[in-house]
């Protein structure tokens, strides 16, 4: 129960390694409240998950990020932990993007971040502490075909976070970062399913092939070093991406 009586803001929690860090986080006994941009699917969480709450947002406008924190304070009066993990993934050839598609990754992977950060801080500072944990993903430590607009997003996400880890770290607050390798969830199991033609079984095996440990990892085996990166048991860790990736990043 090392998360009792704390609360976690959560984007991107509807669905995949935001929804098992959700759900991980109240089984050991915090709140959460479940953002996402989709409503149906971050009221279903909620209602999974005892004393949640389920708000709708765009992470990437700045107005509804302001008002998904502002009510999730209101509704538990504190804000302990933040967990940025709204995301998207596209890959095409670099000439096939347009500058919108483009800009529109770096406005939900790095501008939903940053929104994170502008609105959690305050109200952690006025706490007198607090934990945010962003997602990186392997994309920002190694290039990957046809994967540059979300490695690019990625790999700025990683270096923002350690900035403001610097600029919080006075104030008791604790920022870190997780890097996730190949993790079967609803954003990636298209490219298993491609690979496997059809066959997602199959192409998640395939997929995995030359990582060090030869399968996909799973959003709990995500959720497991998120939560710690939350909890006081990491009190002395901040600024520090951990990469959680079945050894794909070995070779």
């Amino acid at each position: 129960m090392r998360h009792k009586g704390k609360v976690l803001f959560a984007t991107g929690a509807g669905s995949g390694l935001a929804r098992a860090v959700a759900q991980r986080f109240t089984r050991e006994g915090g709140r959460v409240a479940v953002a996402d941009f989709n409503g149906d699917a971050a009221n279903k969480v909620a209602a999974e998950l005892a004393g949640a709450i389920a708000l709708q947002v765009d992470v990437s406008d700045e107005a509804g990020m302001a008002r998904a924190v502002g009510a999730a304070h209101r509704h538990f009066g504190r804000i302990d932990c933040g967990f940025s993990a709204a995301g998207i993934a596209e890959t095409d050839p670099i000439e096939d993007w347009a500058l919108e598609r483009f800009n529109r990754h770096i406005a939900i992977h790095l501008g939903g971040a940053f929104l994170c950060f502008k609105y959690l801080i305050p109200i952690m500072k006025a706490q007198g502490g607090g934990a945010i944990v962003t997602v990186a993903s392997v994309a920002a430590l190694v290039a990957q075909k046809h994967n540059g607009p979300y490695g690019a997003a990625k790999a700025a996400l990683l270096q923002l976070s350690r900035q403001v880890a610097a600029d919080v770290a006075p104030f008791n607050i604790r920022v870190n970062i997780v890097a996730p390798g190949s993790i079967q969830t609803g954003m990636t199991e298209p490219y298993m399913l491609k690979r496997g033609n059809g066959d997602l079984a199959r192409g998640a095996v395939l997929h995995a092939q030359h990582f060090g440990v030869q399968r996909v990892g799973q959003p709990d085996e995500i959720a497991a070093p998120v939560c710690h990166l939350l909890s006081d048991e990491a009190s002395y860790t901040t600024g520090h991406c951990m990469v959680v990736d079945g050894g794909l990043t070995l070779a």
